[in-house]
């Protein structure tokens, strides 16, 4: 018992001596960046030039593991940590500063407002690596902000939009909660997981990766916003493919992502998915190929349904602003703008679907919830769809088209769904969404109808040969590119249900979904990684249950 309790008391104490160091560390981190951001603000000015009107620091922290095996070899490991510094310097004010512009000169000048800091208390040289990359960043953007002057001076904009939205300064601290596992912990699984596969040669290539990070965001601007947060991942990821006799290709995958690693699931029911993956592919292998084209009824079920809508339609919820440009770059830039932009108050889905995004749900099952976005704006509840009509987009503090607030979304480089919410007011048992399949497959006369329940993911591409192509309709220039189908079945009238090799699509138009014909009353919790170029992080689209969609040339219906 003295043992015991003396073993107690010592954990308590190193346990406290380790709190803390980690409090100092983050004291002297948070008070250099409130002392240079002071400094900046009161005293960085070129003579006769602007001052800035708005700074702000982000300092990264994270320490990350990770391992990765093939065929039950490991391949090198990872165990990193680093303190990234971010700055955000605007010159000009609210109403018209150096952001939102592009030009020659912005894509062959370096980025300076960035910098590598000390992952020690060390003050001194924290705050110099501050000044630096503050220094340089704010010569950027009076570089910028000229250029953009220059450009725009006998131009006439489409839109005279501010360039910052007003945001109250709010401050939020969340305790520090490392919980990371040891790197052999993360080798063993990997090891074991990937050695599965050699007992199965119908696998011609495979690799199983696993990873845990813990991150400290640590967030002051000069408008009196500031955080401290905590953005923990731990995921695993297993990919494999073989080849059919005719050299088609065929992929699968399993991935699962968790805030924590104690959440991964049991290595005995990870081991069961990795070999019902195998005998998936194999017997995709031995499915028939059919490679003329199909026009009808289709159903998704489960995954495919959420990660159709991940691939289709989740990047048109995002209020991404077009930059202004030199006049040599207006067409090119044109070309990215989100025809949703201009559909607010039209009908984007039926009137019994509604969206909603809401990054305060956490836990296990909402991997994209977070208390504050990267702005220092907090989270909250957004309705995007309400009863089919879009009601605006996900921003950030850039207004975009008549959104003018930020809806607390920025993430990365810009904003970003964190956890999608799609709900139906009506929804069809699995049986009467299967009559509903029947009678769109009577009515076109159909021979037979497709049933999807697992789509491929962009992460995870392979070449996989002619199949069967599904086309829907919409213009060429308004259609998504779908991953190819990784589970498919033919379904005939009487319920028998045939395996197909592959089922692609010819692309997907955003309208299809207006005609959704009917959605299941299950729930489908879907994490996919949501990766524009100014972004890449888990989000979540949960309580889906499919939707069905009608084209002019071909129907289907989703579950």
């Amino acid at each position: 018992m003295k043992n015991t309790t003396l073993r107690t008391r010592c954990g308590a104490l190193v346990l406290g001596l380790l709190a803390t160091s980690i409090q100092a560390d983050e004291d002297a981190l948070m008070q250099a960046l409130r002392d240079e951001l002071a400094r900046s603000v009161g005293e960085l000015q070129m003579e006769e030039m602007d001052k800035p009107y708005f700074v702000a620091y982000t300092v990264r922290d994270m320490e990350r593991y990770g391992a990765a095996a093939s065929f039950g070899a490991l391949l090198p490991s990872w165990e990193t940590r680093s303190r990234r510094l971010s700055v955000e310097v605007r010159v000009g004010d609210a109403s018209f500063d150096n952001t939102n512009f592009r030009s020659m000169s912005s894509f062959s000048s370096g980025f300076g407002g960035g910098r590598v800091l000390p992952l020690k208390d060390n003050t001194v040289e924290i705050r110099r690596q501050i000044w630096l990359a503050t220094d340089a960043a704010y010569k950027e953007a009076l570089q910028q902000l000229a250029n953009k002057r220059a450009a725009l001076q006998n131009e006439t904009r489409t839109e005279d939009l501010a360039d910052l939205a007003p945001q109250e300064p709010f401050t939020y601290t969340a305790e520090p909660s490392r919980n990371l596992p040891n790197l052999g912990d993360i080798e063993g699984l990997v090891r074991d997981l990937s050695g599965l596969f050699r007992e199965m040669p119908q696998i011609a290539d495979s690799q199983v990766s696993a990873a845990a990070s813990y991150q400290r965001t640590y967030y002051v601007n000069n408008e009196g916003s500031s955080f401290i947060r905590n953005d923990p991942s731990a995921s695993v990821v297993v990919r494999a493919q073989g080849q059919a006799e005719d050299g088609t290709i065929l992929n699968d995958f399993l991935t699962e992502n968790r805030l924590e690693w104690d959440e991964i699931s049991d290595p005995d029911e990870l081991a069961g998915a990795v070999k019902d993956m195998g005998k998936a592919i194999a017997e995709r292998m031995g499915a028939p190929k059919l490679p003329d084209r199909y026009i009808g009824p289709v159903l998704f079920e489960g995954q495919a349904a959420a990660e159709l809508f991940a691939q289709v339609l989740a990047h048109r919820f995002i209020g991404l602003r077009m930059p202004d440009t030199e006049s040599q770059f207006s067409s090119f830039m044109g070309q990215g703008q989100n025809p949703f932009l201009d559909k607010l108050g039209g009908r984007v889905l039926p009137r019994f679907l509604s969206v909603k995004d809401d990054p305060t749900l956490t836990g296990e099952d909402f991997v994209g919830g977070y208390a504050v976005d990267d702005e220092g704006v907090p989270a909250s509840a957004t309705t995007l769809v309400e009863n089919g009509i879009l009601k605006t987009l996900l921003t950030s503090r850039n207004p975009v088209g008549d959104i003018e607030q930020s809806t607390g979304n920025r993430r990365g480089g810009g904003p970003a769904p964190s956890n999608l919410i799609v709900t139906a007011r009506r929804g069809m048992t699995r049986d009467e969404l299967a009559d509903e399949l029947k009678l769109l497959m009577d009515e076109r006369e159909a021979e037979y109808g497709i049933v999807v329940r697992r789509l491929g993911s962009p992460l995870f591409r392979a070449t996989t040969g002619s199949g069967i192509s599904i086309s829907f309709g919409g213009p060429q220039q308004q259609q998504s590119s779908v991953e190819p189908a990784l589970l498919a079945y033919k379904v005939y009238p009487d319920g028998r249900e045939e395996l197909l090799r592959t089922a692609e699509f010819a692309g997907i138009a955003d309208a299809v979904f207006k005609e959704i014909v009917a959605v299941s009353d299950s729930t489908t919790n879907h994490t996919f990684l949501y990766s524009p170029m100014s972004f890449s992080g888990l989000a979540t689209i949960i309580s889906f249950g499919g939707a069905g969609f009608a084209s002019s040339l071909g129907q289907a219906v989703t579950v």
